[in-house]
């Protein structure tokens, strides 16, 4: 197993393509999530933590401490899409894990502006 690591990671360390979309990836969520950890405010009145564009209501209420959940999702996406496009560079070879990376930096770029959007209302500077 840990032989199997260790190979791995050289392998990755030695495509720069490879190393540069993970470290993008977790340099992007790092400082996604530094960044809406420090916009969330402690408040006693119900703060916007979701928006969906379909239905009447586009955005939507709850509890301060909700939106904490950003903050994790993008550590969550930082630690599981590295290891899971590690697995497929071993498993499916190099194109499919560099599809998969930036299908993820895509993802990590919605999220943000999706996120952006509802810490700018339910948190206002």
């Amino acid at each position: 197993m840990r032989d199997t690591i260790t190979t791995t990671i050289k392998h990755i360390a030695k495509d720069r393509a490879m190393l540069a979309i993970f470290a993008t990836l977790i340099v992007g969520c790092l400082v996604a999530a530094v960044y809406f950890a420090i916009r969330i405010k402690v408040s006693e009145i119900q703060v916007v933590t979701r928006y969906n564009s379909y239905g009447g209501v586009n955005f939507y209420t709850d509890q301060w401490f909700y939106a904490i959940s950003y903050v994790a999702f993008f550590v969550m996406v930082a630690i599981a899409h590295t290891a899971i496009g590690a697995k497929l560079y071993v498993l499916k070879g190099r194109r499919f894990a560099l599809y998969f990376g930036w299908f993820s930096l895509g993802m990590v770029v919605l999220g943000v502006a999706n996120f952006l959007r509802i810490v700018n209302v339910a948190f206002p500077l």
